[in-house]
């Protein structure tokens, strides 16, 4: 009887903590990028109970019986525990906002030979003011889906938590620079980052006014990464993750050659991108979190959590009964 207090209160601290997470996950449901973490279960190991100076009962599926044995009674489960909450990385809905520093990554890569489900991020990072000009640190790169930006006041791309956003070289993107504009002037709203990835500007011819792409000429390339175990990310707590492993993030560099002519000849157009990835302008990737999915399952935290609380409520009171009312003499 004891034990079954014990296992229900296993099941209630599990389920408190199923219930934090998926509160965290309803709470970032409007976090650009946000993926949600689903929680795993495990169960505490099985006990085999069996009588004592008793050698006959009923055989137990699954359990060999052994002439002169004491009798198996059956199998005693201890209680579950959360193990560990998992993030989801399924890409999340796109929506459009027409802001020019709002970048949506489109992720169609396929699962490798060995059933790795690879998964792309912008690599950001926090960086020292005096250290902007050198390429970030391997042990200080983040990775992130949230392509929400903006431009900080020394005119780099920064993320809402204030991280860096770096290029194919590691170095933090700088956009407002008059050392970036044709003819000494910034950048600004004429960026344009295309389905590639490129970073480039954009200027307007004067008699045909047809759109002209050149490339910036210290950064070239969003900083791109593919993982390809995403379950070797470590959460960080906004919204951005931590790789923990061998080497396994590769940058990708996915400009064909007539495309990198066509960038040094300042005719570049954007073409449509078929196959591994795409990056969209003026577009964000929402969180994946499903409203109605998580409220449903947090109202079946709660049942399961109250019919806990029933168990213990029970076994308490026959407890008492048995310490306090059996054997007593009426007198």
């Amino acid at each position: 009887m004891i034990r079954g207090l014990y296992t229900s209160a296993s099941g209630m601290l599990a389920l408190q903590n199923r219930q934090e997470s998926l509160a965290n996950n309803l709470a970032n449901i409007n976090t650009p990028g946000f993926k949600q973490d689903v929680g795993v279960m495990r169960a505490f190991p099985e006990q085999l109970l069996s009588r004592m100076n008793d050698h006959e009962g009923l055989d137990v599926p699954g359990v060999p019986t052994m002439p002169g044995q004491p009798a198996i009674i059956g199998r005693l489960h201890t209680g579950v525990y959360m193990s560990e909450a998992l993030p989801n990385f399924a890409q999340g809905d796109i929506e459009e906002t027409r802001n020019p520093y709002d970048i949506a990554l489109m992720d169609n890569i396929q699962p490798d030979q060995n059933g790795n489900e690879r998964r792309l991020f912008y690599s950001v990072a926090r960086i020292e003011q005096a250290n902007l000009a050198q390429p970030a640190q391997q042990e200080d790169i983040r990775y992130t889906r949230n392509g929400n930006w903006s431009v900080n006041s020394d005119g780099y791309l920064v993320t809402a938590e204030g991280y860096y956003v770096l290029d194919s070289s590691n170095q933090a993107i700088r956009i407002n620079d008059p050392a970036l504009g044709a003819n000494g002037t910034n950048v600004g709203q004429n960026l344009k980052i295309t389905e590639r990835g490129e970073l480039m500007q954009v200027t307007i011819d004067p008699i045909t006014k047809a759109e002209q792409y050149t490339a910036l000429p210290t950064h070239a390339r969003l900083g791109l990464a593919v993982v390809t175990d995403p379950l070797k990310l470590v959460r960080e707590g906004t919204n951005v993750f931590r790789f923990e492993g061998d080497i396994a993030v590769e940058g990708i560099d996915l400009a064909e050659a007539n495309d990198l002519a066509a960038i040094a000849a300042g005719t570049y157009t954007t073409p449509m991108v078929e196959g591994r990835f795409g990056t969209q302008q003026g577009w964000r990737e929402r969180s994946n979190v499903d409203p109605a999915q998580t409220m449903t399952s947090m109202m079946s935290v709660l049942r399961a959590y109250e019919a806990n609380q029933r168990v213990i409520t029970t076994i308490d009171g026959t407890l008492d009964k048995a310490a306090n009312e059996i054997g007593r003499v009426n007198g």
